[in-house]
């Protein structure tokens, strides 16, 4: 009797802790179901509320090629930490044009190009062992003027300078245009000012090239010199003054040009910049407005979790470095529901959140 209780007694407590076992497993598997769900109809919340931003903060119109646009928001959420929203803004893409516009003004400033047409003259000159020896053009009298000629247009010299307010002036002009200082009609006008500046530039020097040639023949012969240099002189001296003339009146209207232009271009950056900044304002006023709005849809959100809000492009600018930076606002889903219960405005709301730049 005593041997067969003490067997059944085992098997007895195996079916308990059999039972328990399962029950354990049936507990279990139905949180982890419920979790799921729950998880489920937030982010359906999450999605709701991510179509709501876009429409208030009208980031659903397409603006760019096709009609598309790079705007919108992604959301994920972090269980314990809340929902993460990614906001991409044509407000980033609008930065970048005054970035780009800062980086032309500083090329130019920087900007050291090699006057070509100086060098290939210098060349020319150095090869020419006649023009340049001294004891050849002393013993050679008639020589004498055309050597007064070639030190002329040797020491007469624009032509790094106008090609340089040249492409000034279309890189200021380019930076208005994208900086909306001009319109479409006025840049062309610009660029075909420019363009016939250019034109009258390359016709000068090319007429220039050929006086220097002339020059160097009529050196190369000295018989041909002396026999016909006065009417030689009468002719290449009054070509030379005229052209140097024109070239000097040119680059006056080059150098002009570009500096208007580049003053314009500094004042259009100032006016684009402040605009940028005040629909920045405007832009994080709208979505601090929307939070409270429109926040209640977020219901599933626990209220110790948070929103975090990562406005892409638009962080604080720092001179250590030139990446481009995010702008990062959290605020608490209970802030939320006090602004929505009007107990705070949507500015105290703002004031409370959390805000820096990564």
């Amino acid at each position: 009797m005593l041997s067969g209780k003490m067997v059944r007694e085992p098997n007895m407590h195996r079916w308990v802790r059999l039972i328990v076992a399962g029950m354990s497993v049936l507990l279990t598997s139905s949180h982890t179901v419920s979790q799921d769900i729950e998880i489920e109809d937030l982010q359906r919340n999450i999605d709701i509320f991510s179509n709501i931003l876009e429409e208030v903060l009208e980031l659903d119109q397409g603006s760019g090629l096709f009609g598309l646009t790079l705007a919108g928001i992604d959301n994920n959420y972090l269980l314990g930490q809340g929902v993460v929203f990614e906001i991409r803004t044509p407000l980033a893409n609008r930065r970048n044009r005054i970035n780009l516009a800062s980086l032309n003004s500083a090329m130019q400033s920087l900007q050291i190009r090699t006057n070509s047409f100086v060098s290939t003259r210098t060349a020319a000159l150095s090869a020419d062992s006649d023009l340049l020896s001294p004891l050849t053009l002393m013993l050679d009298q008639a020589n004498s003027y055309y050597l007064d000629m070639m030190e002329k247009l040797v020491n007469f010299d624009y032509s790094f300078i106008i090609s340089s307010a040249i492409q000034q002036a279309l890189d200021s002009s380019r930076s208005l245009r994208s900086l909306d200082g001009i319109d479409e009609e006025e840049y062309e006008l610009l660029r075909n000012e420019i363009e016939i500046m250019r034109i009258s530039m390359n016709n000068n020097l090319g007429e220039l090239q050929e006086i220097e040639q002339e020059i160097r023949r009529a050196n190369s012969d000295a018989a041909l010199a002396s026999e016909n240099s006065s009417e030689r002189e009468s002719d290449i001296g009054p070509r030379v003054d005229g052209l140097l003339t024109n070239i000097e009146s040119l680059r006056e209207r080059v150098v002009t040009k570009a500096e208007e232009l580049k003053e314009r271009n500094e004042a259009a950056k100032l006016e684009y910049m402040q605009r940028w900044e005040r629909d920045l304002i405007d832009f994080e006023s709208d979505l601090y407005i929307a939070l409270c709005d429109y926040g209640s849809s977020l219901r599933e959100l626990p209220e110790n979790e948070n929103i975090s809000i990562i406005l892409i492009g638009l962080g604080e600018e720092s001179t250590q470095s030139t990446r481009r930076t995010n702008k990062v606002h959290i605020i608490s889903k209970a802030s939320v529901l006090r602004c929505q219960r009007g107990e705070i405005d949507s500015l105290i709301l703002q004031q409370r959140s959390a805000k820096y730049s990564y």
